[in-house]
Order: C-alpha cells, then structure tokens, then sequence
C-alpha cells in the first residue's frame, strides 16, 4: 500500500488497480472513500478498462477471437507497476503481458498517477495504444455515506449540478437498458433516494456540466467531482440493500449488454491508432 500526506489529507493506494482505498481528513477525522466492506462490496475507487457495463455472455471479439470479459475490464483486478512515489503524488503503470492478452489481445500501457491535494486529489490515466485498438475508460469512486455521521442514509444526499439539465435517464433491465424520459427536467438538484437506485445504476448522458457535487441535507461534507472530458456520468449503489455509499462515476461511455461484442464495432468505444494516446484527468474536490 503506497501513502501519500499533506497537512489535511492521507491517501492509501493499492498496486492492485492502482485504486485508491482511503481518503482521511486528519483535521476532521472524516473518511471520504468507502471502506470496501465485502457484505456490501468489497471496493473502493476502482478504475474501469477496457470495458465498462455488462456484456453478452460476458465476452468481447477481437482479432478474430472471442476473449472472456469481465464485467467493467480486468484492471482493476491486475497489479500495476509503481513508477514513482513522492509524498504527495504517485504513478503506476499497467502494460499488456500475458495476464491482460487473456482477456484483450491488444498491446498498450495504462500509467495512473493520483495526486493529493490540500482539499482532495487529481487522477490521470493515460491509454497508450502500440497497435490499433479500442477500449473505453471510466473512475468509480465509492463515497462513504458515513462523511455526514455514521447515521447518514442514502436518502439525505442529493446531486447538484453546475448547469440546469434536462436529460433522460438509462438503467439495466437483465443486462439491457431501460430509457426513464425526462429523467432531469430544467433541474439542478438530483434527491437520491433508495427507489430509484434500487433500480440499477442512473446512466446520464448529454449532461452540459463539468462540475457535479454530491451532498448532504443532514450534514455539511461532500464531494464536487470535475468529470474534464469524461462524457458520461453514473451514479450507483448496490441494490436492495442499505449500503453506506453512493458511487458518482464519470466514464469515457457506459454501454449494455444488447451491444455487439465485436470491440471494433461495439458502441461508445475510443478508437486509437498505433503510437496515439490519450488521456483523462479528473479532480475530486472534499469538503
């Protein structure tokens, strides 16, 4: 486990994933990140490649092959490199070997760097292509309810955007999406609220802003997600159950399980030719 410190903040960071497992406000005694109770879901920040959201069978094409997937990529599950620790920053790298051609017959890096900062933390993730390729990319934090006391429920919590929105909303239904019309109408507020999440997860695409704040009505702590250029947003919680976190998720693209498997012509892919790259760089402000 890598630690990074500042004045206000700790980060703890897992090799494994390159994920992030503890965000500690040592002037508040505040934890931001969920603590990855496995009764509920045994994570924390994990980050998503090459995939994202569920698939047929759970296989993807390539080259001619059919690879088994798992859902939202195999990354998160791999070591990664450590290339460089400082006490506020440190970099990992992911390169294809014989662990990731399993699963993707693609050659490429992934090199994670998290940053902490006196009020949260900056991630990068830069996808270097050594042949043509295609994958999507996405952050999936788990915020800790418990930021606002350990009594806090889901239902005191709220999104706030930047921007008014007026968007539809998309869930999965066996794998495939539902379309909820009208989901945000003229709105700035988000209540979140056990009914609507114990329908899967809220996919929001179209959304105009950058910024998005997850909130308390009960509580002053928070979190203001900056998505940069990450188009689609999800929020989620694990379902029929009284989970202690709210996931709030910007992705490269969210897709279902009705796309079609081959990854050159699946939906929401990031096509990067031979030598490209590409980078995603995302803050997560706590107050």
């Amino acid at each position: 486990m890598i630690t990074l410190q500042n004045n206000n903040l700790v980060m703890e960071i897992s090799e494994v994933g390159a994920e992030i497992h503890s965000l500690y406000n040592t002037q508040t005694a505040v934890q931001y990140v969920y603590d990855g109770n496995p009764t509920f879901w045994a994570r924390h920040t994990p980050l998503l490649f090459p995939v994202t959201g569920p698939l047929a069978n759970g296989t993807i094409k390539a080259k001619g092959s059919t690879y088994a997937m798992p859902v939202n990529g195999f990354a998160r599950d791999v070591r990664f490199t450590t290339i460089e620790t400082m006490q506020h920053e440190a970099s990992f790298v992911l390169y294809s070997d014989d662990r990731t051609r399993v699963f993707y017959p693609f050659e490429f890096s992934l090199t994670v760097t998290h940053t902490l900062l006196d009020n949260g933390y900056t991630s990068s993730a830069v996808i270097k292509a050594q042949e043509d390729l295609f994958c999507t990319f996405g952050w999936h934090p788990a915020f800790s309810l418990a930021m606002n006391g350990p009594d806090a429920k889901l239902q005191s919590y709220y999104v706030e955007f930047e921007t008014p929105e007026s968007v539809d909303r998309l869930y999965p239904v066996n794998g495939i999406f539902t379309k909820q019309a009208d989901f945000l109408r003229d709105q700035t507020i988000l209540e979140l609220s056990r009914e609507e999440l114990d329908k899967g997860p809220i996919v929001l695409n179209g959304l105009k802003s950058r910024h998005v704040g997850l909130k308390s009505k009960d509580g002053n702590r928070g979190v203001i997600v900056d998505r940069g250029e990450l188009p689609t947003l999800v929020i989620w919680t694990k379902e029929k159950v009284e989970a202690p976190y709210v996931c709030v998720e910007p992705m490269y693209s969210f897709q279902d399980a009705g796309r079609n498997p081959e990854l050159s012509e699946m939906e929401g892919m990031l096509h990067l030719k031979a030598g490209e790259s590409r980078t995603f760089s995302n803050t997560f402000t706590v107050f």
